[in-house]
């Protein structure tokens, strides 16, 4: 058989085409292969531009390899580096902040980071990098020893949550929840053990338990792999969160937390498997904390029950004489570092900066305290959550809160905003509709320094100003919340809960201090009406309409505890010039907030919220004649940032719930939601114009909390 020549010239070029493709290697996809060539351009041939092209090509598609891409970006700034280029800053800070995990080429890359920096005489600041977690933080978590998960609680249940998933270092892994036997946590105070393997909890308190007990809580301990709970201790410890803080020795055997007793706290520790418990120091004090061996404990002093504070301490962790390491104004918050030798803690007064101080060692000398701030924009630090092996500090923030003022038509649409003037809060209208009252902070502080002022504010908007102070130089403090400040029927006065800082009695919390006095809008007088001797205050005042008489919340306070927590409440009225006030209604199993008087006087409505589970609010009106009460109906749940407003013809009742306004029809109890469409905006305190035309109120933005760490800042210290 003939094969022609074109069939031998194809068969010829089919067969060379598969000999030449058996013998052809094919093309590598594996990165190390890649890098291994831009290596050789960038160390061998020294060409610059084209290993920065492979390193690109490599990063660009095996973005998941992070050993190999750490190492990439390392080498992109190397030849960066090289050119003389700035983007060498770039790619070292993508090492350092997108891949902590490895470990040689981060260390190169801060190396190399800090020497550029120097060169540059730009100041090092160190990183803080946001964990990103989905739901909302509960302003207690802990870091466990190793720093890779964080105990935190949500839904009275106690969680374990990685620090790293598989999105990368800046989102968590799946949490998971720590068996605690159907045992309800409470969010407030959580210890682990220096192995990582017990953590300590605050357990909810039962409802069951005798009203003498009540304000009793337990400590418990569980593995934190999950179990049986073990009970440690069960005592007081007041109302405020750092109160609950507490500290489990390294080997678990010790617990250290405060107790308050006679209106006293203190430090007190107890082994774990049972015996009795041992006062620490004999000062008030709060918030301890074991060194990491064991032999120290770091702890604050404490003033007026968790509401204020001093300076820090540390004490031998079996009892002895304490050391005073560093003085502040509010000291808080205390973590050790990881070998014992320095305490990072915050201060109240200074609440946007991390503190570091070395511990003593043979002498009583404080050394130096050095100090980092927190980047602008970040908020207040709130809570140093521990400091790891890999001297990284895990840090609660508090984002900036932004208050507005805000006023929408009564039938609903677009909200104006009046003032963005810092902290704003309780608007109230001007009888004329043309200003609207405000209270503000104007300093910023703590509580001992901080003062709240009177201002005003066209109605259309503009800048914020303070009323004139008091000719007489009466100088007042007002609260932020539950003030009243009503302004009167003729636009002369406002009436307000104040005291005045002359009234510099120790003895007596501030809360109690809070008495009726009538302010002069032009700053011509100040005139207290009230004076209950007492553990009583008073609170919410509001107008009659004819100005003759006022009515208020009197509130009678056991001095273990806020008045937000008071013992029995009831509406009074009394005289616009003073005299004996007169009872309306009381009780002791509601809370009671915002009273308001009716616009023909024959009425005054407030809010009410049972004391005990299931915390029900309801809206409510009184006959002013008679005291009857009457429920106008139920309400979402209330606090101190809700308040009422009627309208004009008596027929309405408005309150600010959460983003919208509740509006409801005292006859018949419907109601209606204006929706005020503000995006992440909270609403904050409220009133109703006196056309009825429109609403205002005070909105914030932020105040979230947020999980950060703090990394490479060991060089600040030196």
């Amino acid at each position: 058989m003939k094969i022609s020549s074109l069939t031998t010239l194809i068969l010829t070029a089919i067969l060379c085409g598969m000999f030449s493709t058996a013998g052809k290697v094919p093309q590598q996809t594996d990165p190390e292969v890649l890098f291994r060539e831009a290596i050789e351009k960038e160390e061998v041939d020294g060409d610059l531009e084209d290993a920065i092209k492979i390193y690109e090509t490599i990063i660009n598609e095996y973005p998941e390899n992070r050993p190999v891409a750490a190492k990439t970006y390392l080498h992109i700034g190397l030849c960066y580096e090289k050119l003389g280029l700035n983007e060498a800053q770039k790619a070292y800070r993508k090492v350092v902040e997108n891949y902590p995990e490895q470990k040689h080429e981060v260390a190169m890359a801060r190396e190399n980071l800090n020497r550029l920096l120097a060169s540059m005489d730009v100041p090092h600041k160190p990183p803080l990098r946001k964990i990103n977690i989905a739901t909302r933080v509960n302003p207690s978590v802990k870091l466990s020893p190793d720093g890779k998960n964080l105990a935190l609680v949500t839904d009275k249940k106690l969680w374990i949550m990685p620090l790293s998933g598989n999105l990368g270092y800046e989102f968590p892994g799946i949490p998971t929840q720590v068996n605690t036997e159907g045992m309800e946590v409470e969010w407030s105070g959580l210890s682990w053990s220096g192995d990582g393997k017990l953590i300590a909890f605050n357990e909810v308190p039962s409802k069951e338990k005798p009203e003498k007990e009540k304000p009793n809580q337990s400590i418990f301990i569980v593995p934190s792999h999950g179990g049986s709970p073990r009970k440690v201790i069960e005592n007081y410890r007041d109302a405020r969160v750092v109160n609950y803080r507490m500290s489990l020795s390294p080997d678990g055997k010790n617990l250290a937390y405060t107790s308050v007793e006679n209106n006293k706290q203190h430090i007190f520790i107890k082994e774990v498997a049972g015996g009795p418990q041992k006062q620490l120091v004999d000062k008030q004090a709060r918030e301890p904390v074991y060194s990491p061996d064991g032999k120290w404990i770091a702890y604050v002093e404490d003033k007026n029950l968790g509401t204020g504070g001093g300076n820090l301490w540390i004490i031998p962790g079996s009892g002895g004489l304490p050391k005073l390491v560093a003085e502040a104004g509010q000291a808080s918050s205390p973590v050790w570092s990881p070998d014992g030798n320095t305490i990072a803690f915050l201060d109240y007064e200074k609440n946007k900066q991390i503190n570091f101080v070395q511990i003593p060692k043979d002498s009583q000398i404080i050394n130096k305290v050095t100090s980092i701030e927190a980047p602008e924009g970040t908020g207040s630090i709130f809570l140093l959550a521990g400091w790891t092996y890999e001297n990284n500090i895990g840090l609660l923030l508090i984002t900036k809160r932004q208050f507005s003022l805000y006023t929408l038509p009564s039938n609903g649409g677009p909200a104006s905003t009046v003032l963005t003037d810092g902290y704003i809060s309780q608007p109230r209208w001007s009888p004329d509709g043309e200003q609207i009252y405000y209270t503000t902070q104007l300093n910023e502080g703590n509580e001992q320094t901080s003062r709240t002022w009177l201002a005003s504010v066209p109605a259309k908007g503009g800048s914020g100003q303070p009323l004139p102070e008091d000719k007489e130089r009466v100088t007042l403090r007002l609260p932020e919340y539950s003030g009243g400040n009503r302004v009167s029927p003729d636009g002369k006065m406002i009436i307000s809960s104040a005291w005045t800082s002359e009234d510099t009695s120790a003895i007596i919390p501030s809360f109690l201090k809070f008495k009726l006095w009538k302010i002069a809008i032009d700053g011509t007088e100040s005139k207290q009406i009230t004076n209950a001797q007492g553990s009583y205050a008073d609170l919410y005042p509001c107008w009659s309409p004819d100005g003759r008489d006022i009515a208020f919340l009197r509130v009678q306070i056991s001095t273990t505890s806020g008045w937000e927590t008071y013992d029995k409440a009831a509406i009074y009225t009394v005289n616009s010039s003073g005299g004996e006030p007169e009872i309306l209604i009381s009780t002791s199993d509601k809370h009671i907030f915002s009273p308001v008087w009716s616009p023909d006087g024959k009425m005054i409505a407030h809010l009410s919220k049972e004391r005990e589970d299931p915390y029900t609010s309801y809206m409510n009106i009184i006959n002013v004649e008679n005291g009857d009460n009457s429920i106008v109906g139920e309400v979402p749940s209330i606090y101190v940032s809700n308040e009422l407003a009627w309208s004009p013809d008596g027929k309405r009742l408005a309150m600010n719930c959460d983003n919208v306004i509740k509006v409801m029809n005292i006859t018949d109890g419907s109601s209606e939601d204006i929706n005020t469409y503000l995006e992440d905006v909270n609403i904050y305190h409220f009133d109703w114009s006196p056309d009825g035309e429109r609403f205002v109120f005070t909105g914030w933005k932020g105040g979230d909390w947020e999980f950060w760490f703090l990394e490479d800042f060991l060089s600040e210290l030196k």
